[in-house]
């Protein structure tokens, strides 16, 4: 399975299964990222806001897929700030791949979520969770890989979101690649920080 980092929340899983993408975003919706064209067999979407529900940038021919869908917040109020927030659990490639969305609460019950293959979390608070609730999500899961997500560099995303710098300090196993990662059942486990997004 590879993994592409399309930046923000964005990311493509594809492999012999076929093509996922999960929250697309729309043209000039976060800044310093490029507009999207893609392709997918489907597009999950975590939540409806601009940055997370470009459906229209992706063409898609449809193929089934083992998807499995927790509601959650988007923030700490019970949903009456931002609203609700999905997360998405899906088997692929005999891996169960975990997308947290734009999670913005601390669940009780995450037993769905534990020893996945790959966790998608976001860190970058304000609108979501912050580095230190992600890290509590982490020791709780117990995911294999960890990609980090929903952040700001210096290059693009929103000026309220923390960077990812106070997250790498407090991670142990920190591997960078460039824009994509192969995954396979072998994989150790280790925490991902993409250097760039393909954008």
């Amino acid at each position: 399975m590879k993994i592409i980092w399309h930046g923000h929340s964005c990311f493509e899983i594809t492999g012999k299964d076929g093509t996922i993408i999960f929250d697309p975003y729309q043209a000039n919706s976060v800044p310093g990222l490029n507009p999207l064209k893609l392709k997918a067999n489907l597009v999950l979407c975590s939540h409806e806001h601009e940055d997370h529900n470009a459906r229209n940038c992706v063409e898609t021919t449809a193929k089934d897929f083992k998807v499995t869908c927790i509601e959650t917040y988007h923030d700490h109020h019970q949903g009456s700030r931002r609203g609700k927030n999905t997360i998405h659990i899906v088997e692929f490639e005999d891996m169960k791949i975990v997308h947290m969305g734009d999670i913005g609460c601390m669940m009780d019950d995450v037993s769905k979520l534990k020893n996945c293959d790959v966790l998608m979390i976001p860190i970058g608070g304000y609108y979501t969770i912050d580095t230190k609730e992600a890290l509590k999500y982490i020791e709780r899961i117990q995911p294999r890989i960890v990609i980090p997500m929903h952040y700001r560099s210096h290059e693009f995303g929103y000026d309220v979101l923390s960077t990812n710098e106070e997250f790498i300090q407090k991670s142990s196993n920190i591997v960078y690649v460039d824009d994509y990662l192969e995954v396979h059942k072998e994989t150790k486990g280790q925490t991902i920080v993409f250097k760039k997004p393909r954008n």
